[in-house]
C-alpha cells in the first residue's frame, strides 16, 4: 500500500525560479505532443509517440531535460489512450497542473530534512530543506519512501512524498458486517450506527445555495457555486474521515464485511413497475459510498484490520435469524412473521457478516437497542442493553 504526505520546499531564489520555469516547460510540452499526436492520429506506441514528438519538443524546449521529455511523452500517451478508451470526442487534452515526477536522475538524499535537487547550476544540485512536522518525521522514520512528485501551489513549492506501507498482518479472523445507509451513514452487525446531522443539516444548506446559485447564471453566482461546492466537498471529507475512524475504533474484529455498491445506482433504478426512481437515485448519489470504502480500506489496514466486500442481494429482506424472506421491511424497521420488531439496518449487517463466512458477534438486533456514535467511540447516545434476547453475554458463531 502507498501512503502519500506533502511537505513544503524552502527552497531558495534561484532554485525556486530554475523550477518553476522547469514546470512552465513540461506543462508547455505535454499541451504541444497531445496536438501532435491527436491532430496526425499517431499509433499510441512508445516508439510511434517518441518519433513523432521527442525531436520536435526538443528543439522548442532545449532547457528541459530528455527524462523529463520521455516522461511528459508516456503522460500524453496514457492521456489519449483513457481518452479513446472512455470515447471521448471533446477538446484534446491539456496540463493545467504545474508538476512533474522526479526520478533518481533529478534529485538525491532524500530525508525527513531535506532534499537534493537541480538548482540551475549543470552537474550540481542544491539541498533544499523541507518545513517539517511530527508526522512527517514519523513517516520517515516507519516507511520507505519513493519517487516523488514536484508541484506548485500557490506560489508555493511543494513535494508530495509516496511511502511503501508493508502489508500488515489481521489482528484475528473475527468479523463484524456494515450496512451503508443515505440516513445512517454505516450499521455495524454489533449494534453500532453513525449519523452527524450537523453535516446532514449543513449539506442541505449547501445543495439549496447551490441550486439558487445555478438558476443565476452569473460570472459571480458561478464564482460563489465553485466555493459552495469546495466547502460541500471538504465537510463530505470532514465527515467520511471521523465516521472510518468511528468504526475501526468501535470493535475489536479483524475483518470488515461490507456490501459491494458499485452498481447499486443502477440496479436501482426503476421500481418493481418499471418506473423511473429520479428523486432516490438523486439520494443515493449524495452519498460518497465508494470513497468511504476506499479510506476504510486504507486506514484499517494500518490499524491490522482488513475490508472484505459481499454481494448485496436480499440483505435487507432477509430475517437475520432463520434466513428466510418472510418478513416486511417498511422504514427503518424489519417486521419478522412471528411480530418481533428488528432495527432494518441492523438486521441487514447481520446479514451481511453471514455472508462473509467469518465468525462474528450473534446478536439479536431489536429494535431501539442501536448504539450511535458521534464522530468518536466513547460519545454513545443510548445505552447498550442485552441484545441476545436472553440477557446473556453475545457469543462468537461460525458465518
Amino acid at each position: 500500500m502507498i501512503l502519500t504526505y506533502n511537505i513544503q520546499l524552502q527552497p531558495d531564489k534561484t532554485t525556486y525560479d530554475y523550477w518553476v520555469s522547469l514546470l512552465t516547460d513540461t506543462a508547455k510540452a505535454y499541451d504541444l505532443c497531445s496536438s501532435l499526436l491527436a491532430d496526425n492520429n499517431t499509433p499510441l506506441t512508445i516508439k510511434s509517440v517518441h518519433a513523432k514528438c521527442y525531436n520536435i519538443v526538443r528543439e522548442q524546449f532545449p532547457n528541459l531535460p530528455a527524462q523529463s521529455v520521455i516522461r511528459v511523452q508516456k503522460e500524453t500517451m496514457s492521456a489519449l489512450r483513457s481518452r479513446k478508451g472512455n470515447k471521448h470526442n471533446g477538446d484534446k487534452p491539456t496540463k493545467h497542473n504545474l508538476s512533474i515526477t522526479l526520478d533518481k536522475r533529478m534529485y538525491s538524499r532524500l530525508t525527513a530534512e531535506s532534499i537534493a535537487i537541480c538548482g540551475g547550476t549543470k552537474g550540481k544540485r542544491t539541498a533544499v530543506p523541507f518545513v517539517t512536522y511530527d508526522k512527517e518525521k514519523q513517516m520517515f522514520s516507519m516507511y520507505k519512501p519513493c519517487d516523488p512528485l514536484l508541484f506548485l501551489r500557490s506560489n508555493t513549492l511543494w513535494l508530495s512524498v509516496p511511502f511503501n506501507v508493508p502489508d500488515a498482518v489481521v489482528c484475528n479472523d473475527n468479523s463484524i458486517g456494515v450496512d451503508l445507509g443515505m440516513k445512517r451513514l454505516f450499521v455495524t452487525s454489533e449494534g453500532n450506527a453513525f449519523v452527524d446531522k450537523e453535516y446532514l443539516r449543513n449539506r442541505r444548506k449547501l445543495r439549496y445555495l447551490k441550486r439558487c446559485l445555478q438558476s443565476k447564471g452569473t460570472k459571480s453566482a458561478k464564482r460563489h457555486l465553485k466555493k459552495a461546492s469546495r466547502r460541500e466537498r471538504n465537510i463530505s471529507r470532514d465527515m467520511q474521515n471521523r465516521a472510518v475512524l468511528a468504526l475501526i475504533e468501535s470493535t475489536d474484529a479483524g475483518v470488515i464485511v461490507m456490501e459491494d455498491l458499485s452498481k447499486i445506482k443502477k440496479n436501482t433504478s426503476k421500481s418493481k413497475d418499471g418506473f423511473k426512481r429520479k428523486r432516490h437515485n438523486n439520494a443515493i448519489a449524495q452519498v460518497p459510498f465508494a470513497e468511504f470504502k476506499t479510506r476504510l480500506t486504507t486506514k484499517a489496514h494500518l490499524f491490522g484490520k482488513e475490508v472484505k466486500t459481499v454481494s448485496p442481494v436480499y440483505t435487507s429482506q432477509t430475517d437475520c435469524r432463520n434466513d428466510k424472506r418472510n418478513g416486511k421491511r417498511i422504514g427503518c424497521r424489519y417486521y419478522c412473521k412471528d411480530g418481533l420488531v428488528l432495527d432494518a439496518d441492523w438486521n441487514a449487517a447481520v446479514n451481511i457478516a453471514k455472508k462473509g463466512k467469518h465468525p462474528f458477534p450473534n446478536i439479536l438486533p431489536v429494535d431501539g437497542r442501536l448504539r450511535f456514535l458521534n464522530g468518536r467511540v466513547s460519545s454513545i447516545t443510548q445505552s447498550s442493553a442485552p441484545l441476545n434476547g436472553s440477557g446473556q453475554a453475545p457469543h462468537f458463531r461460525e458465518g
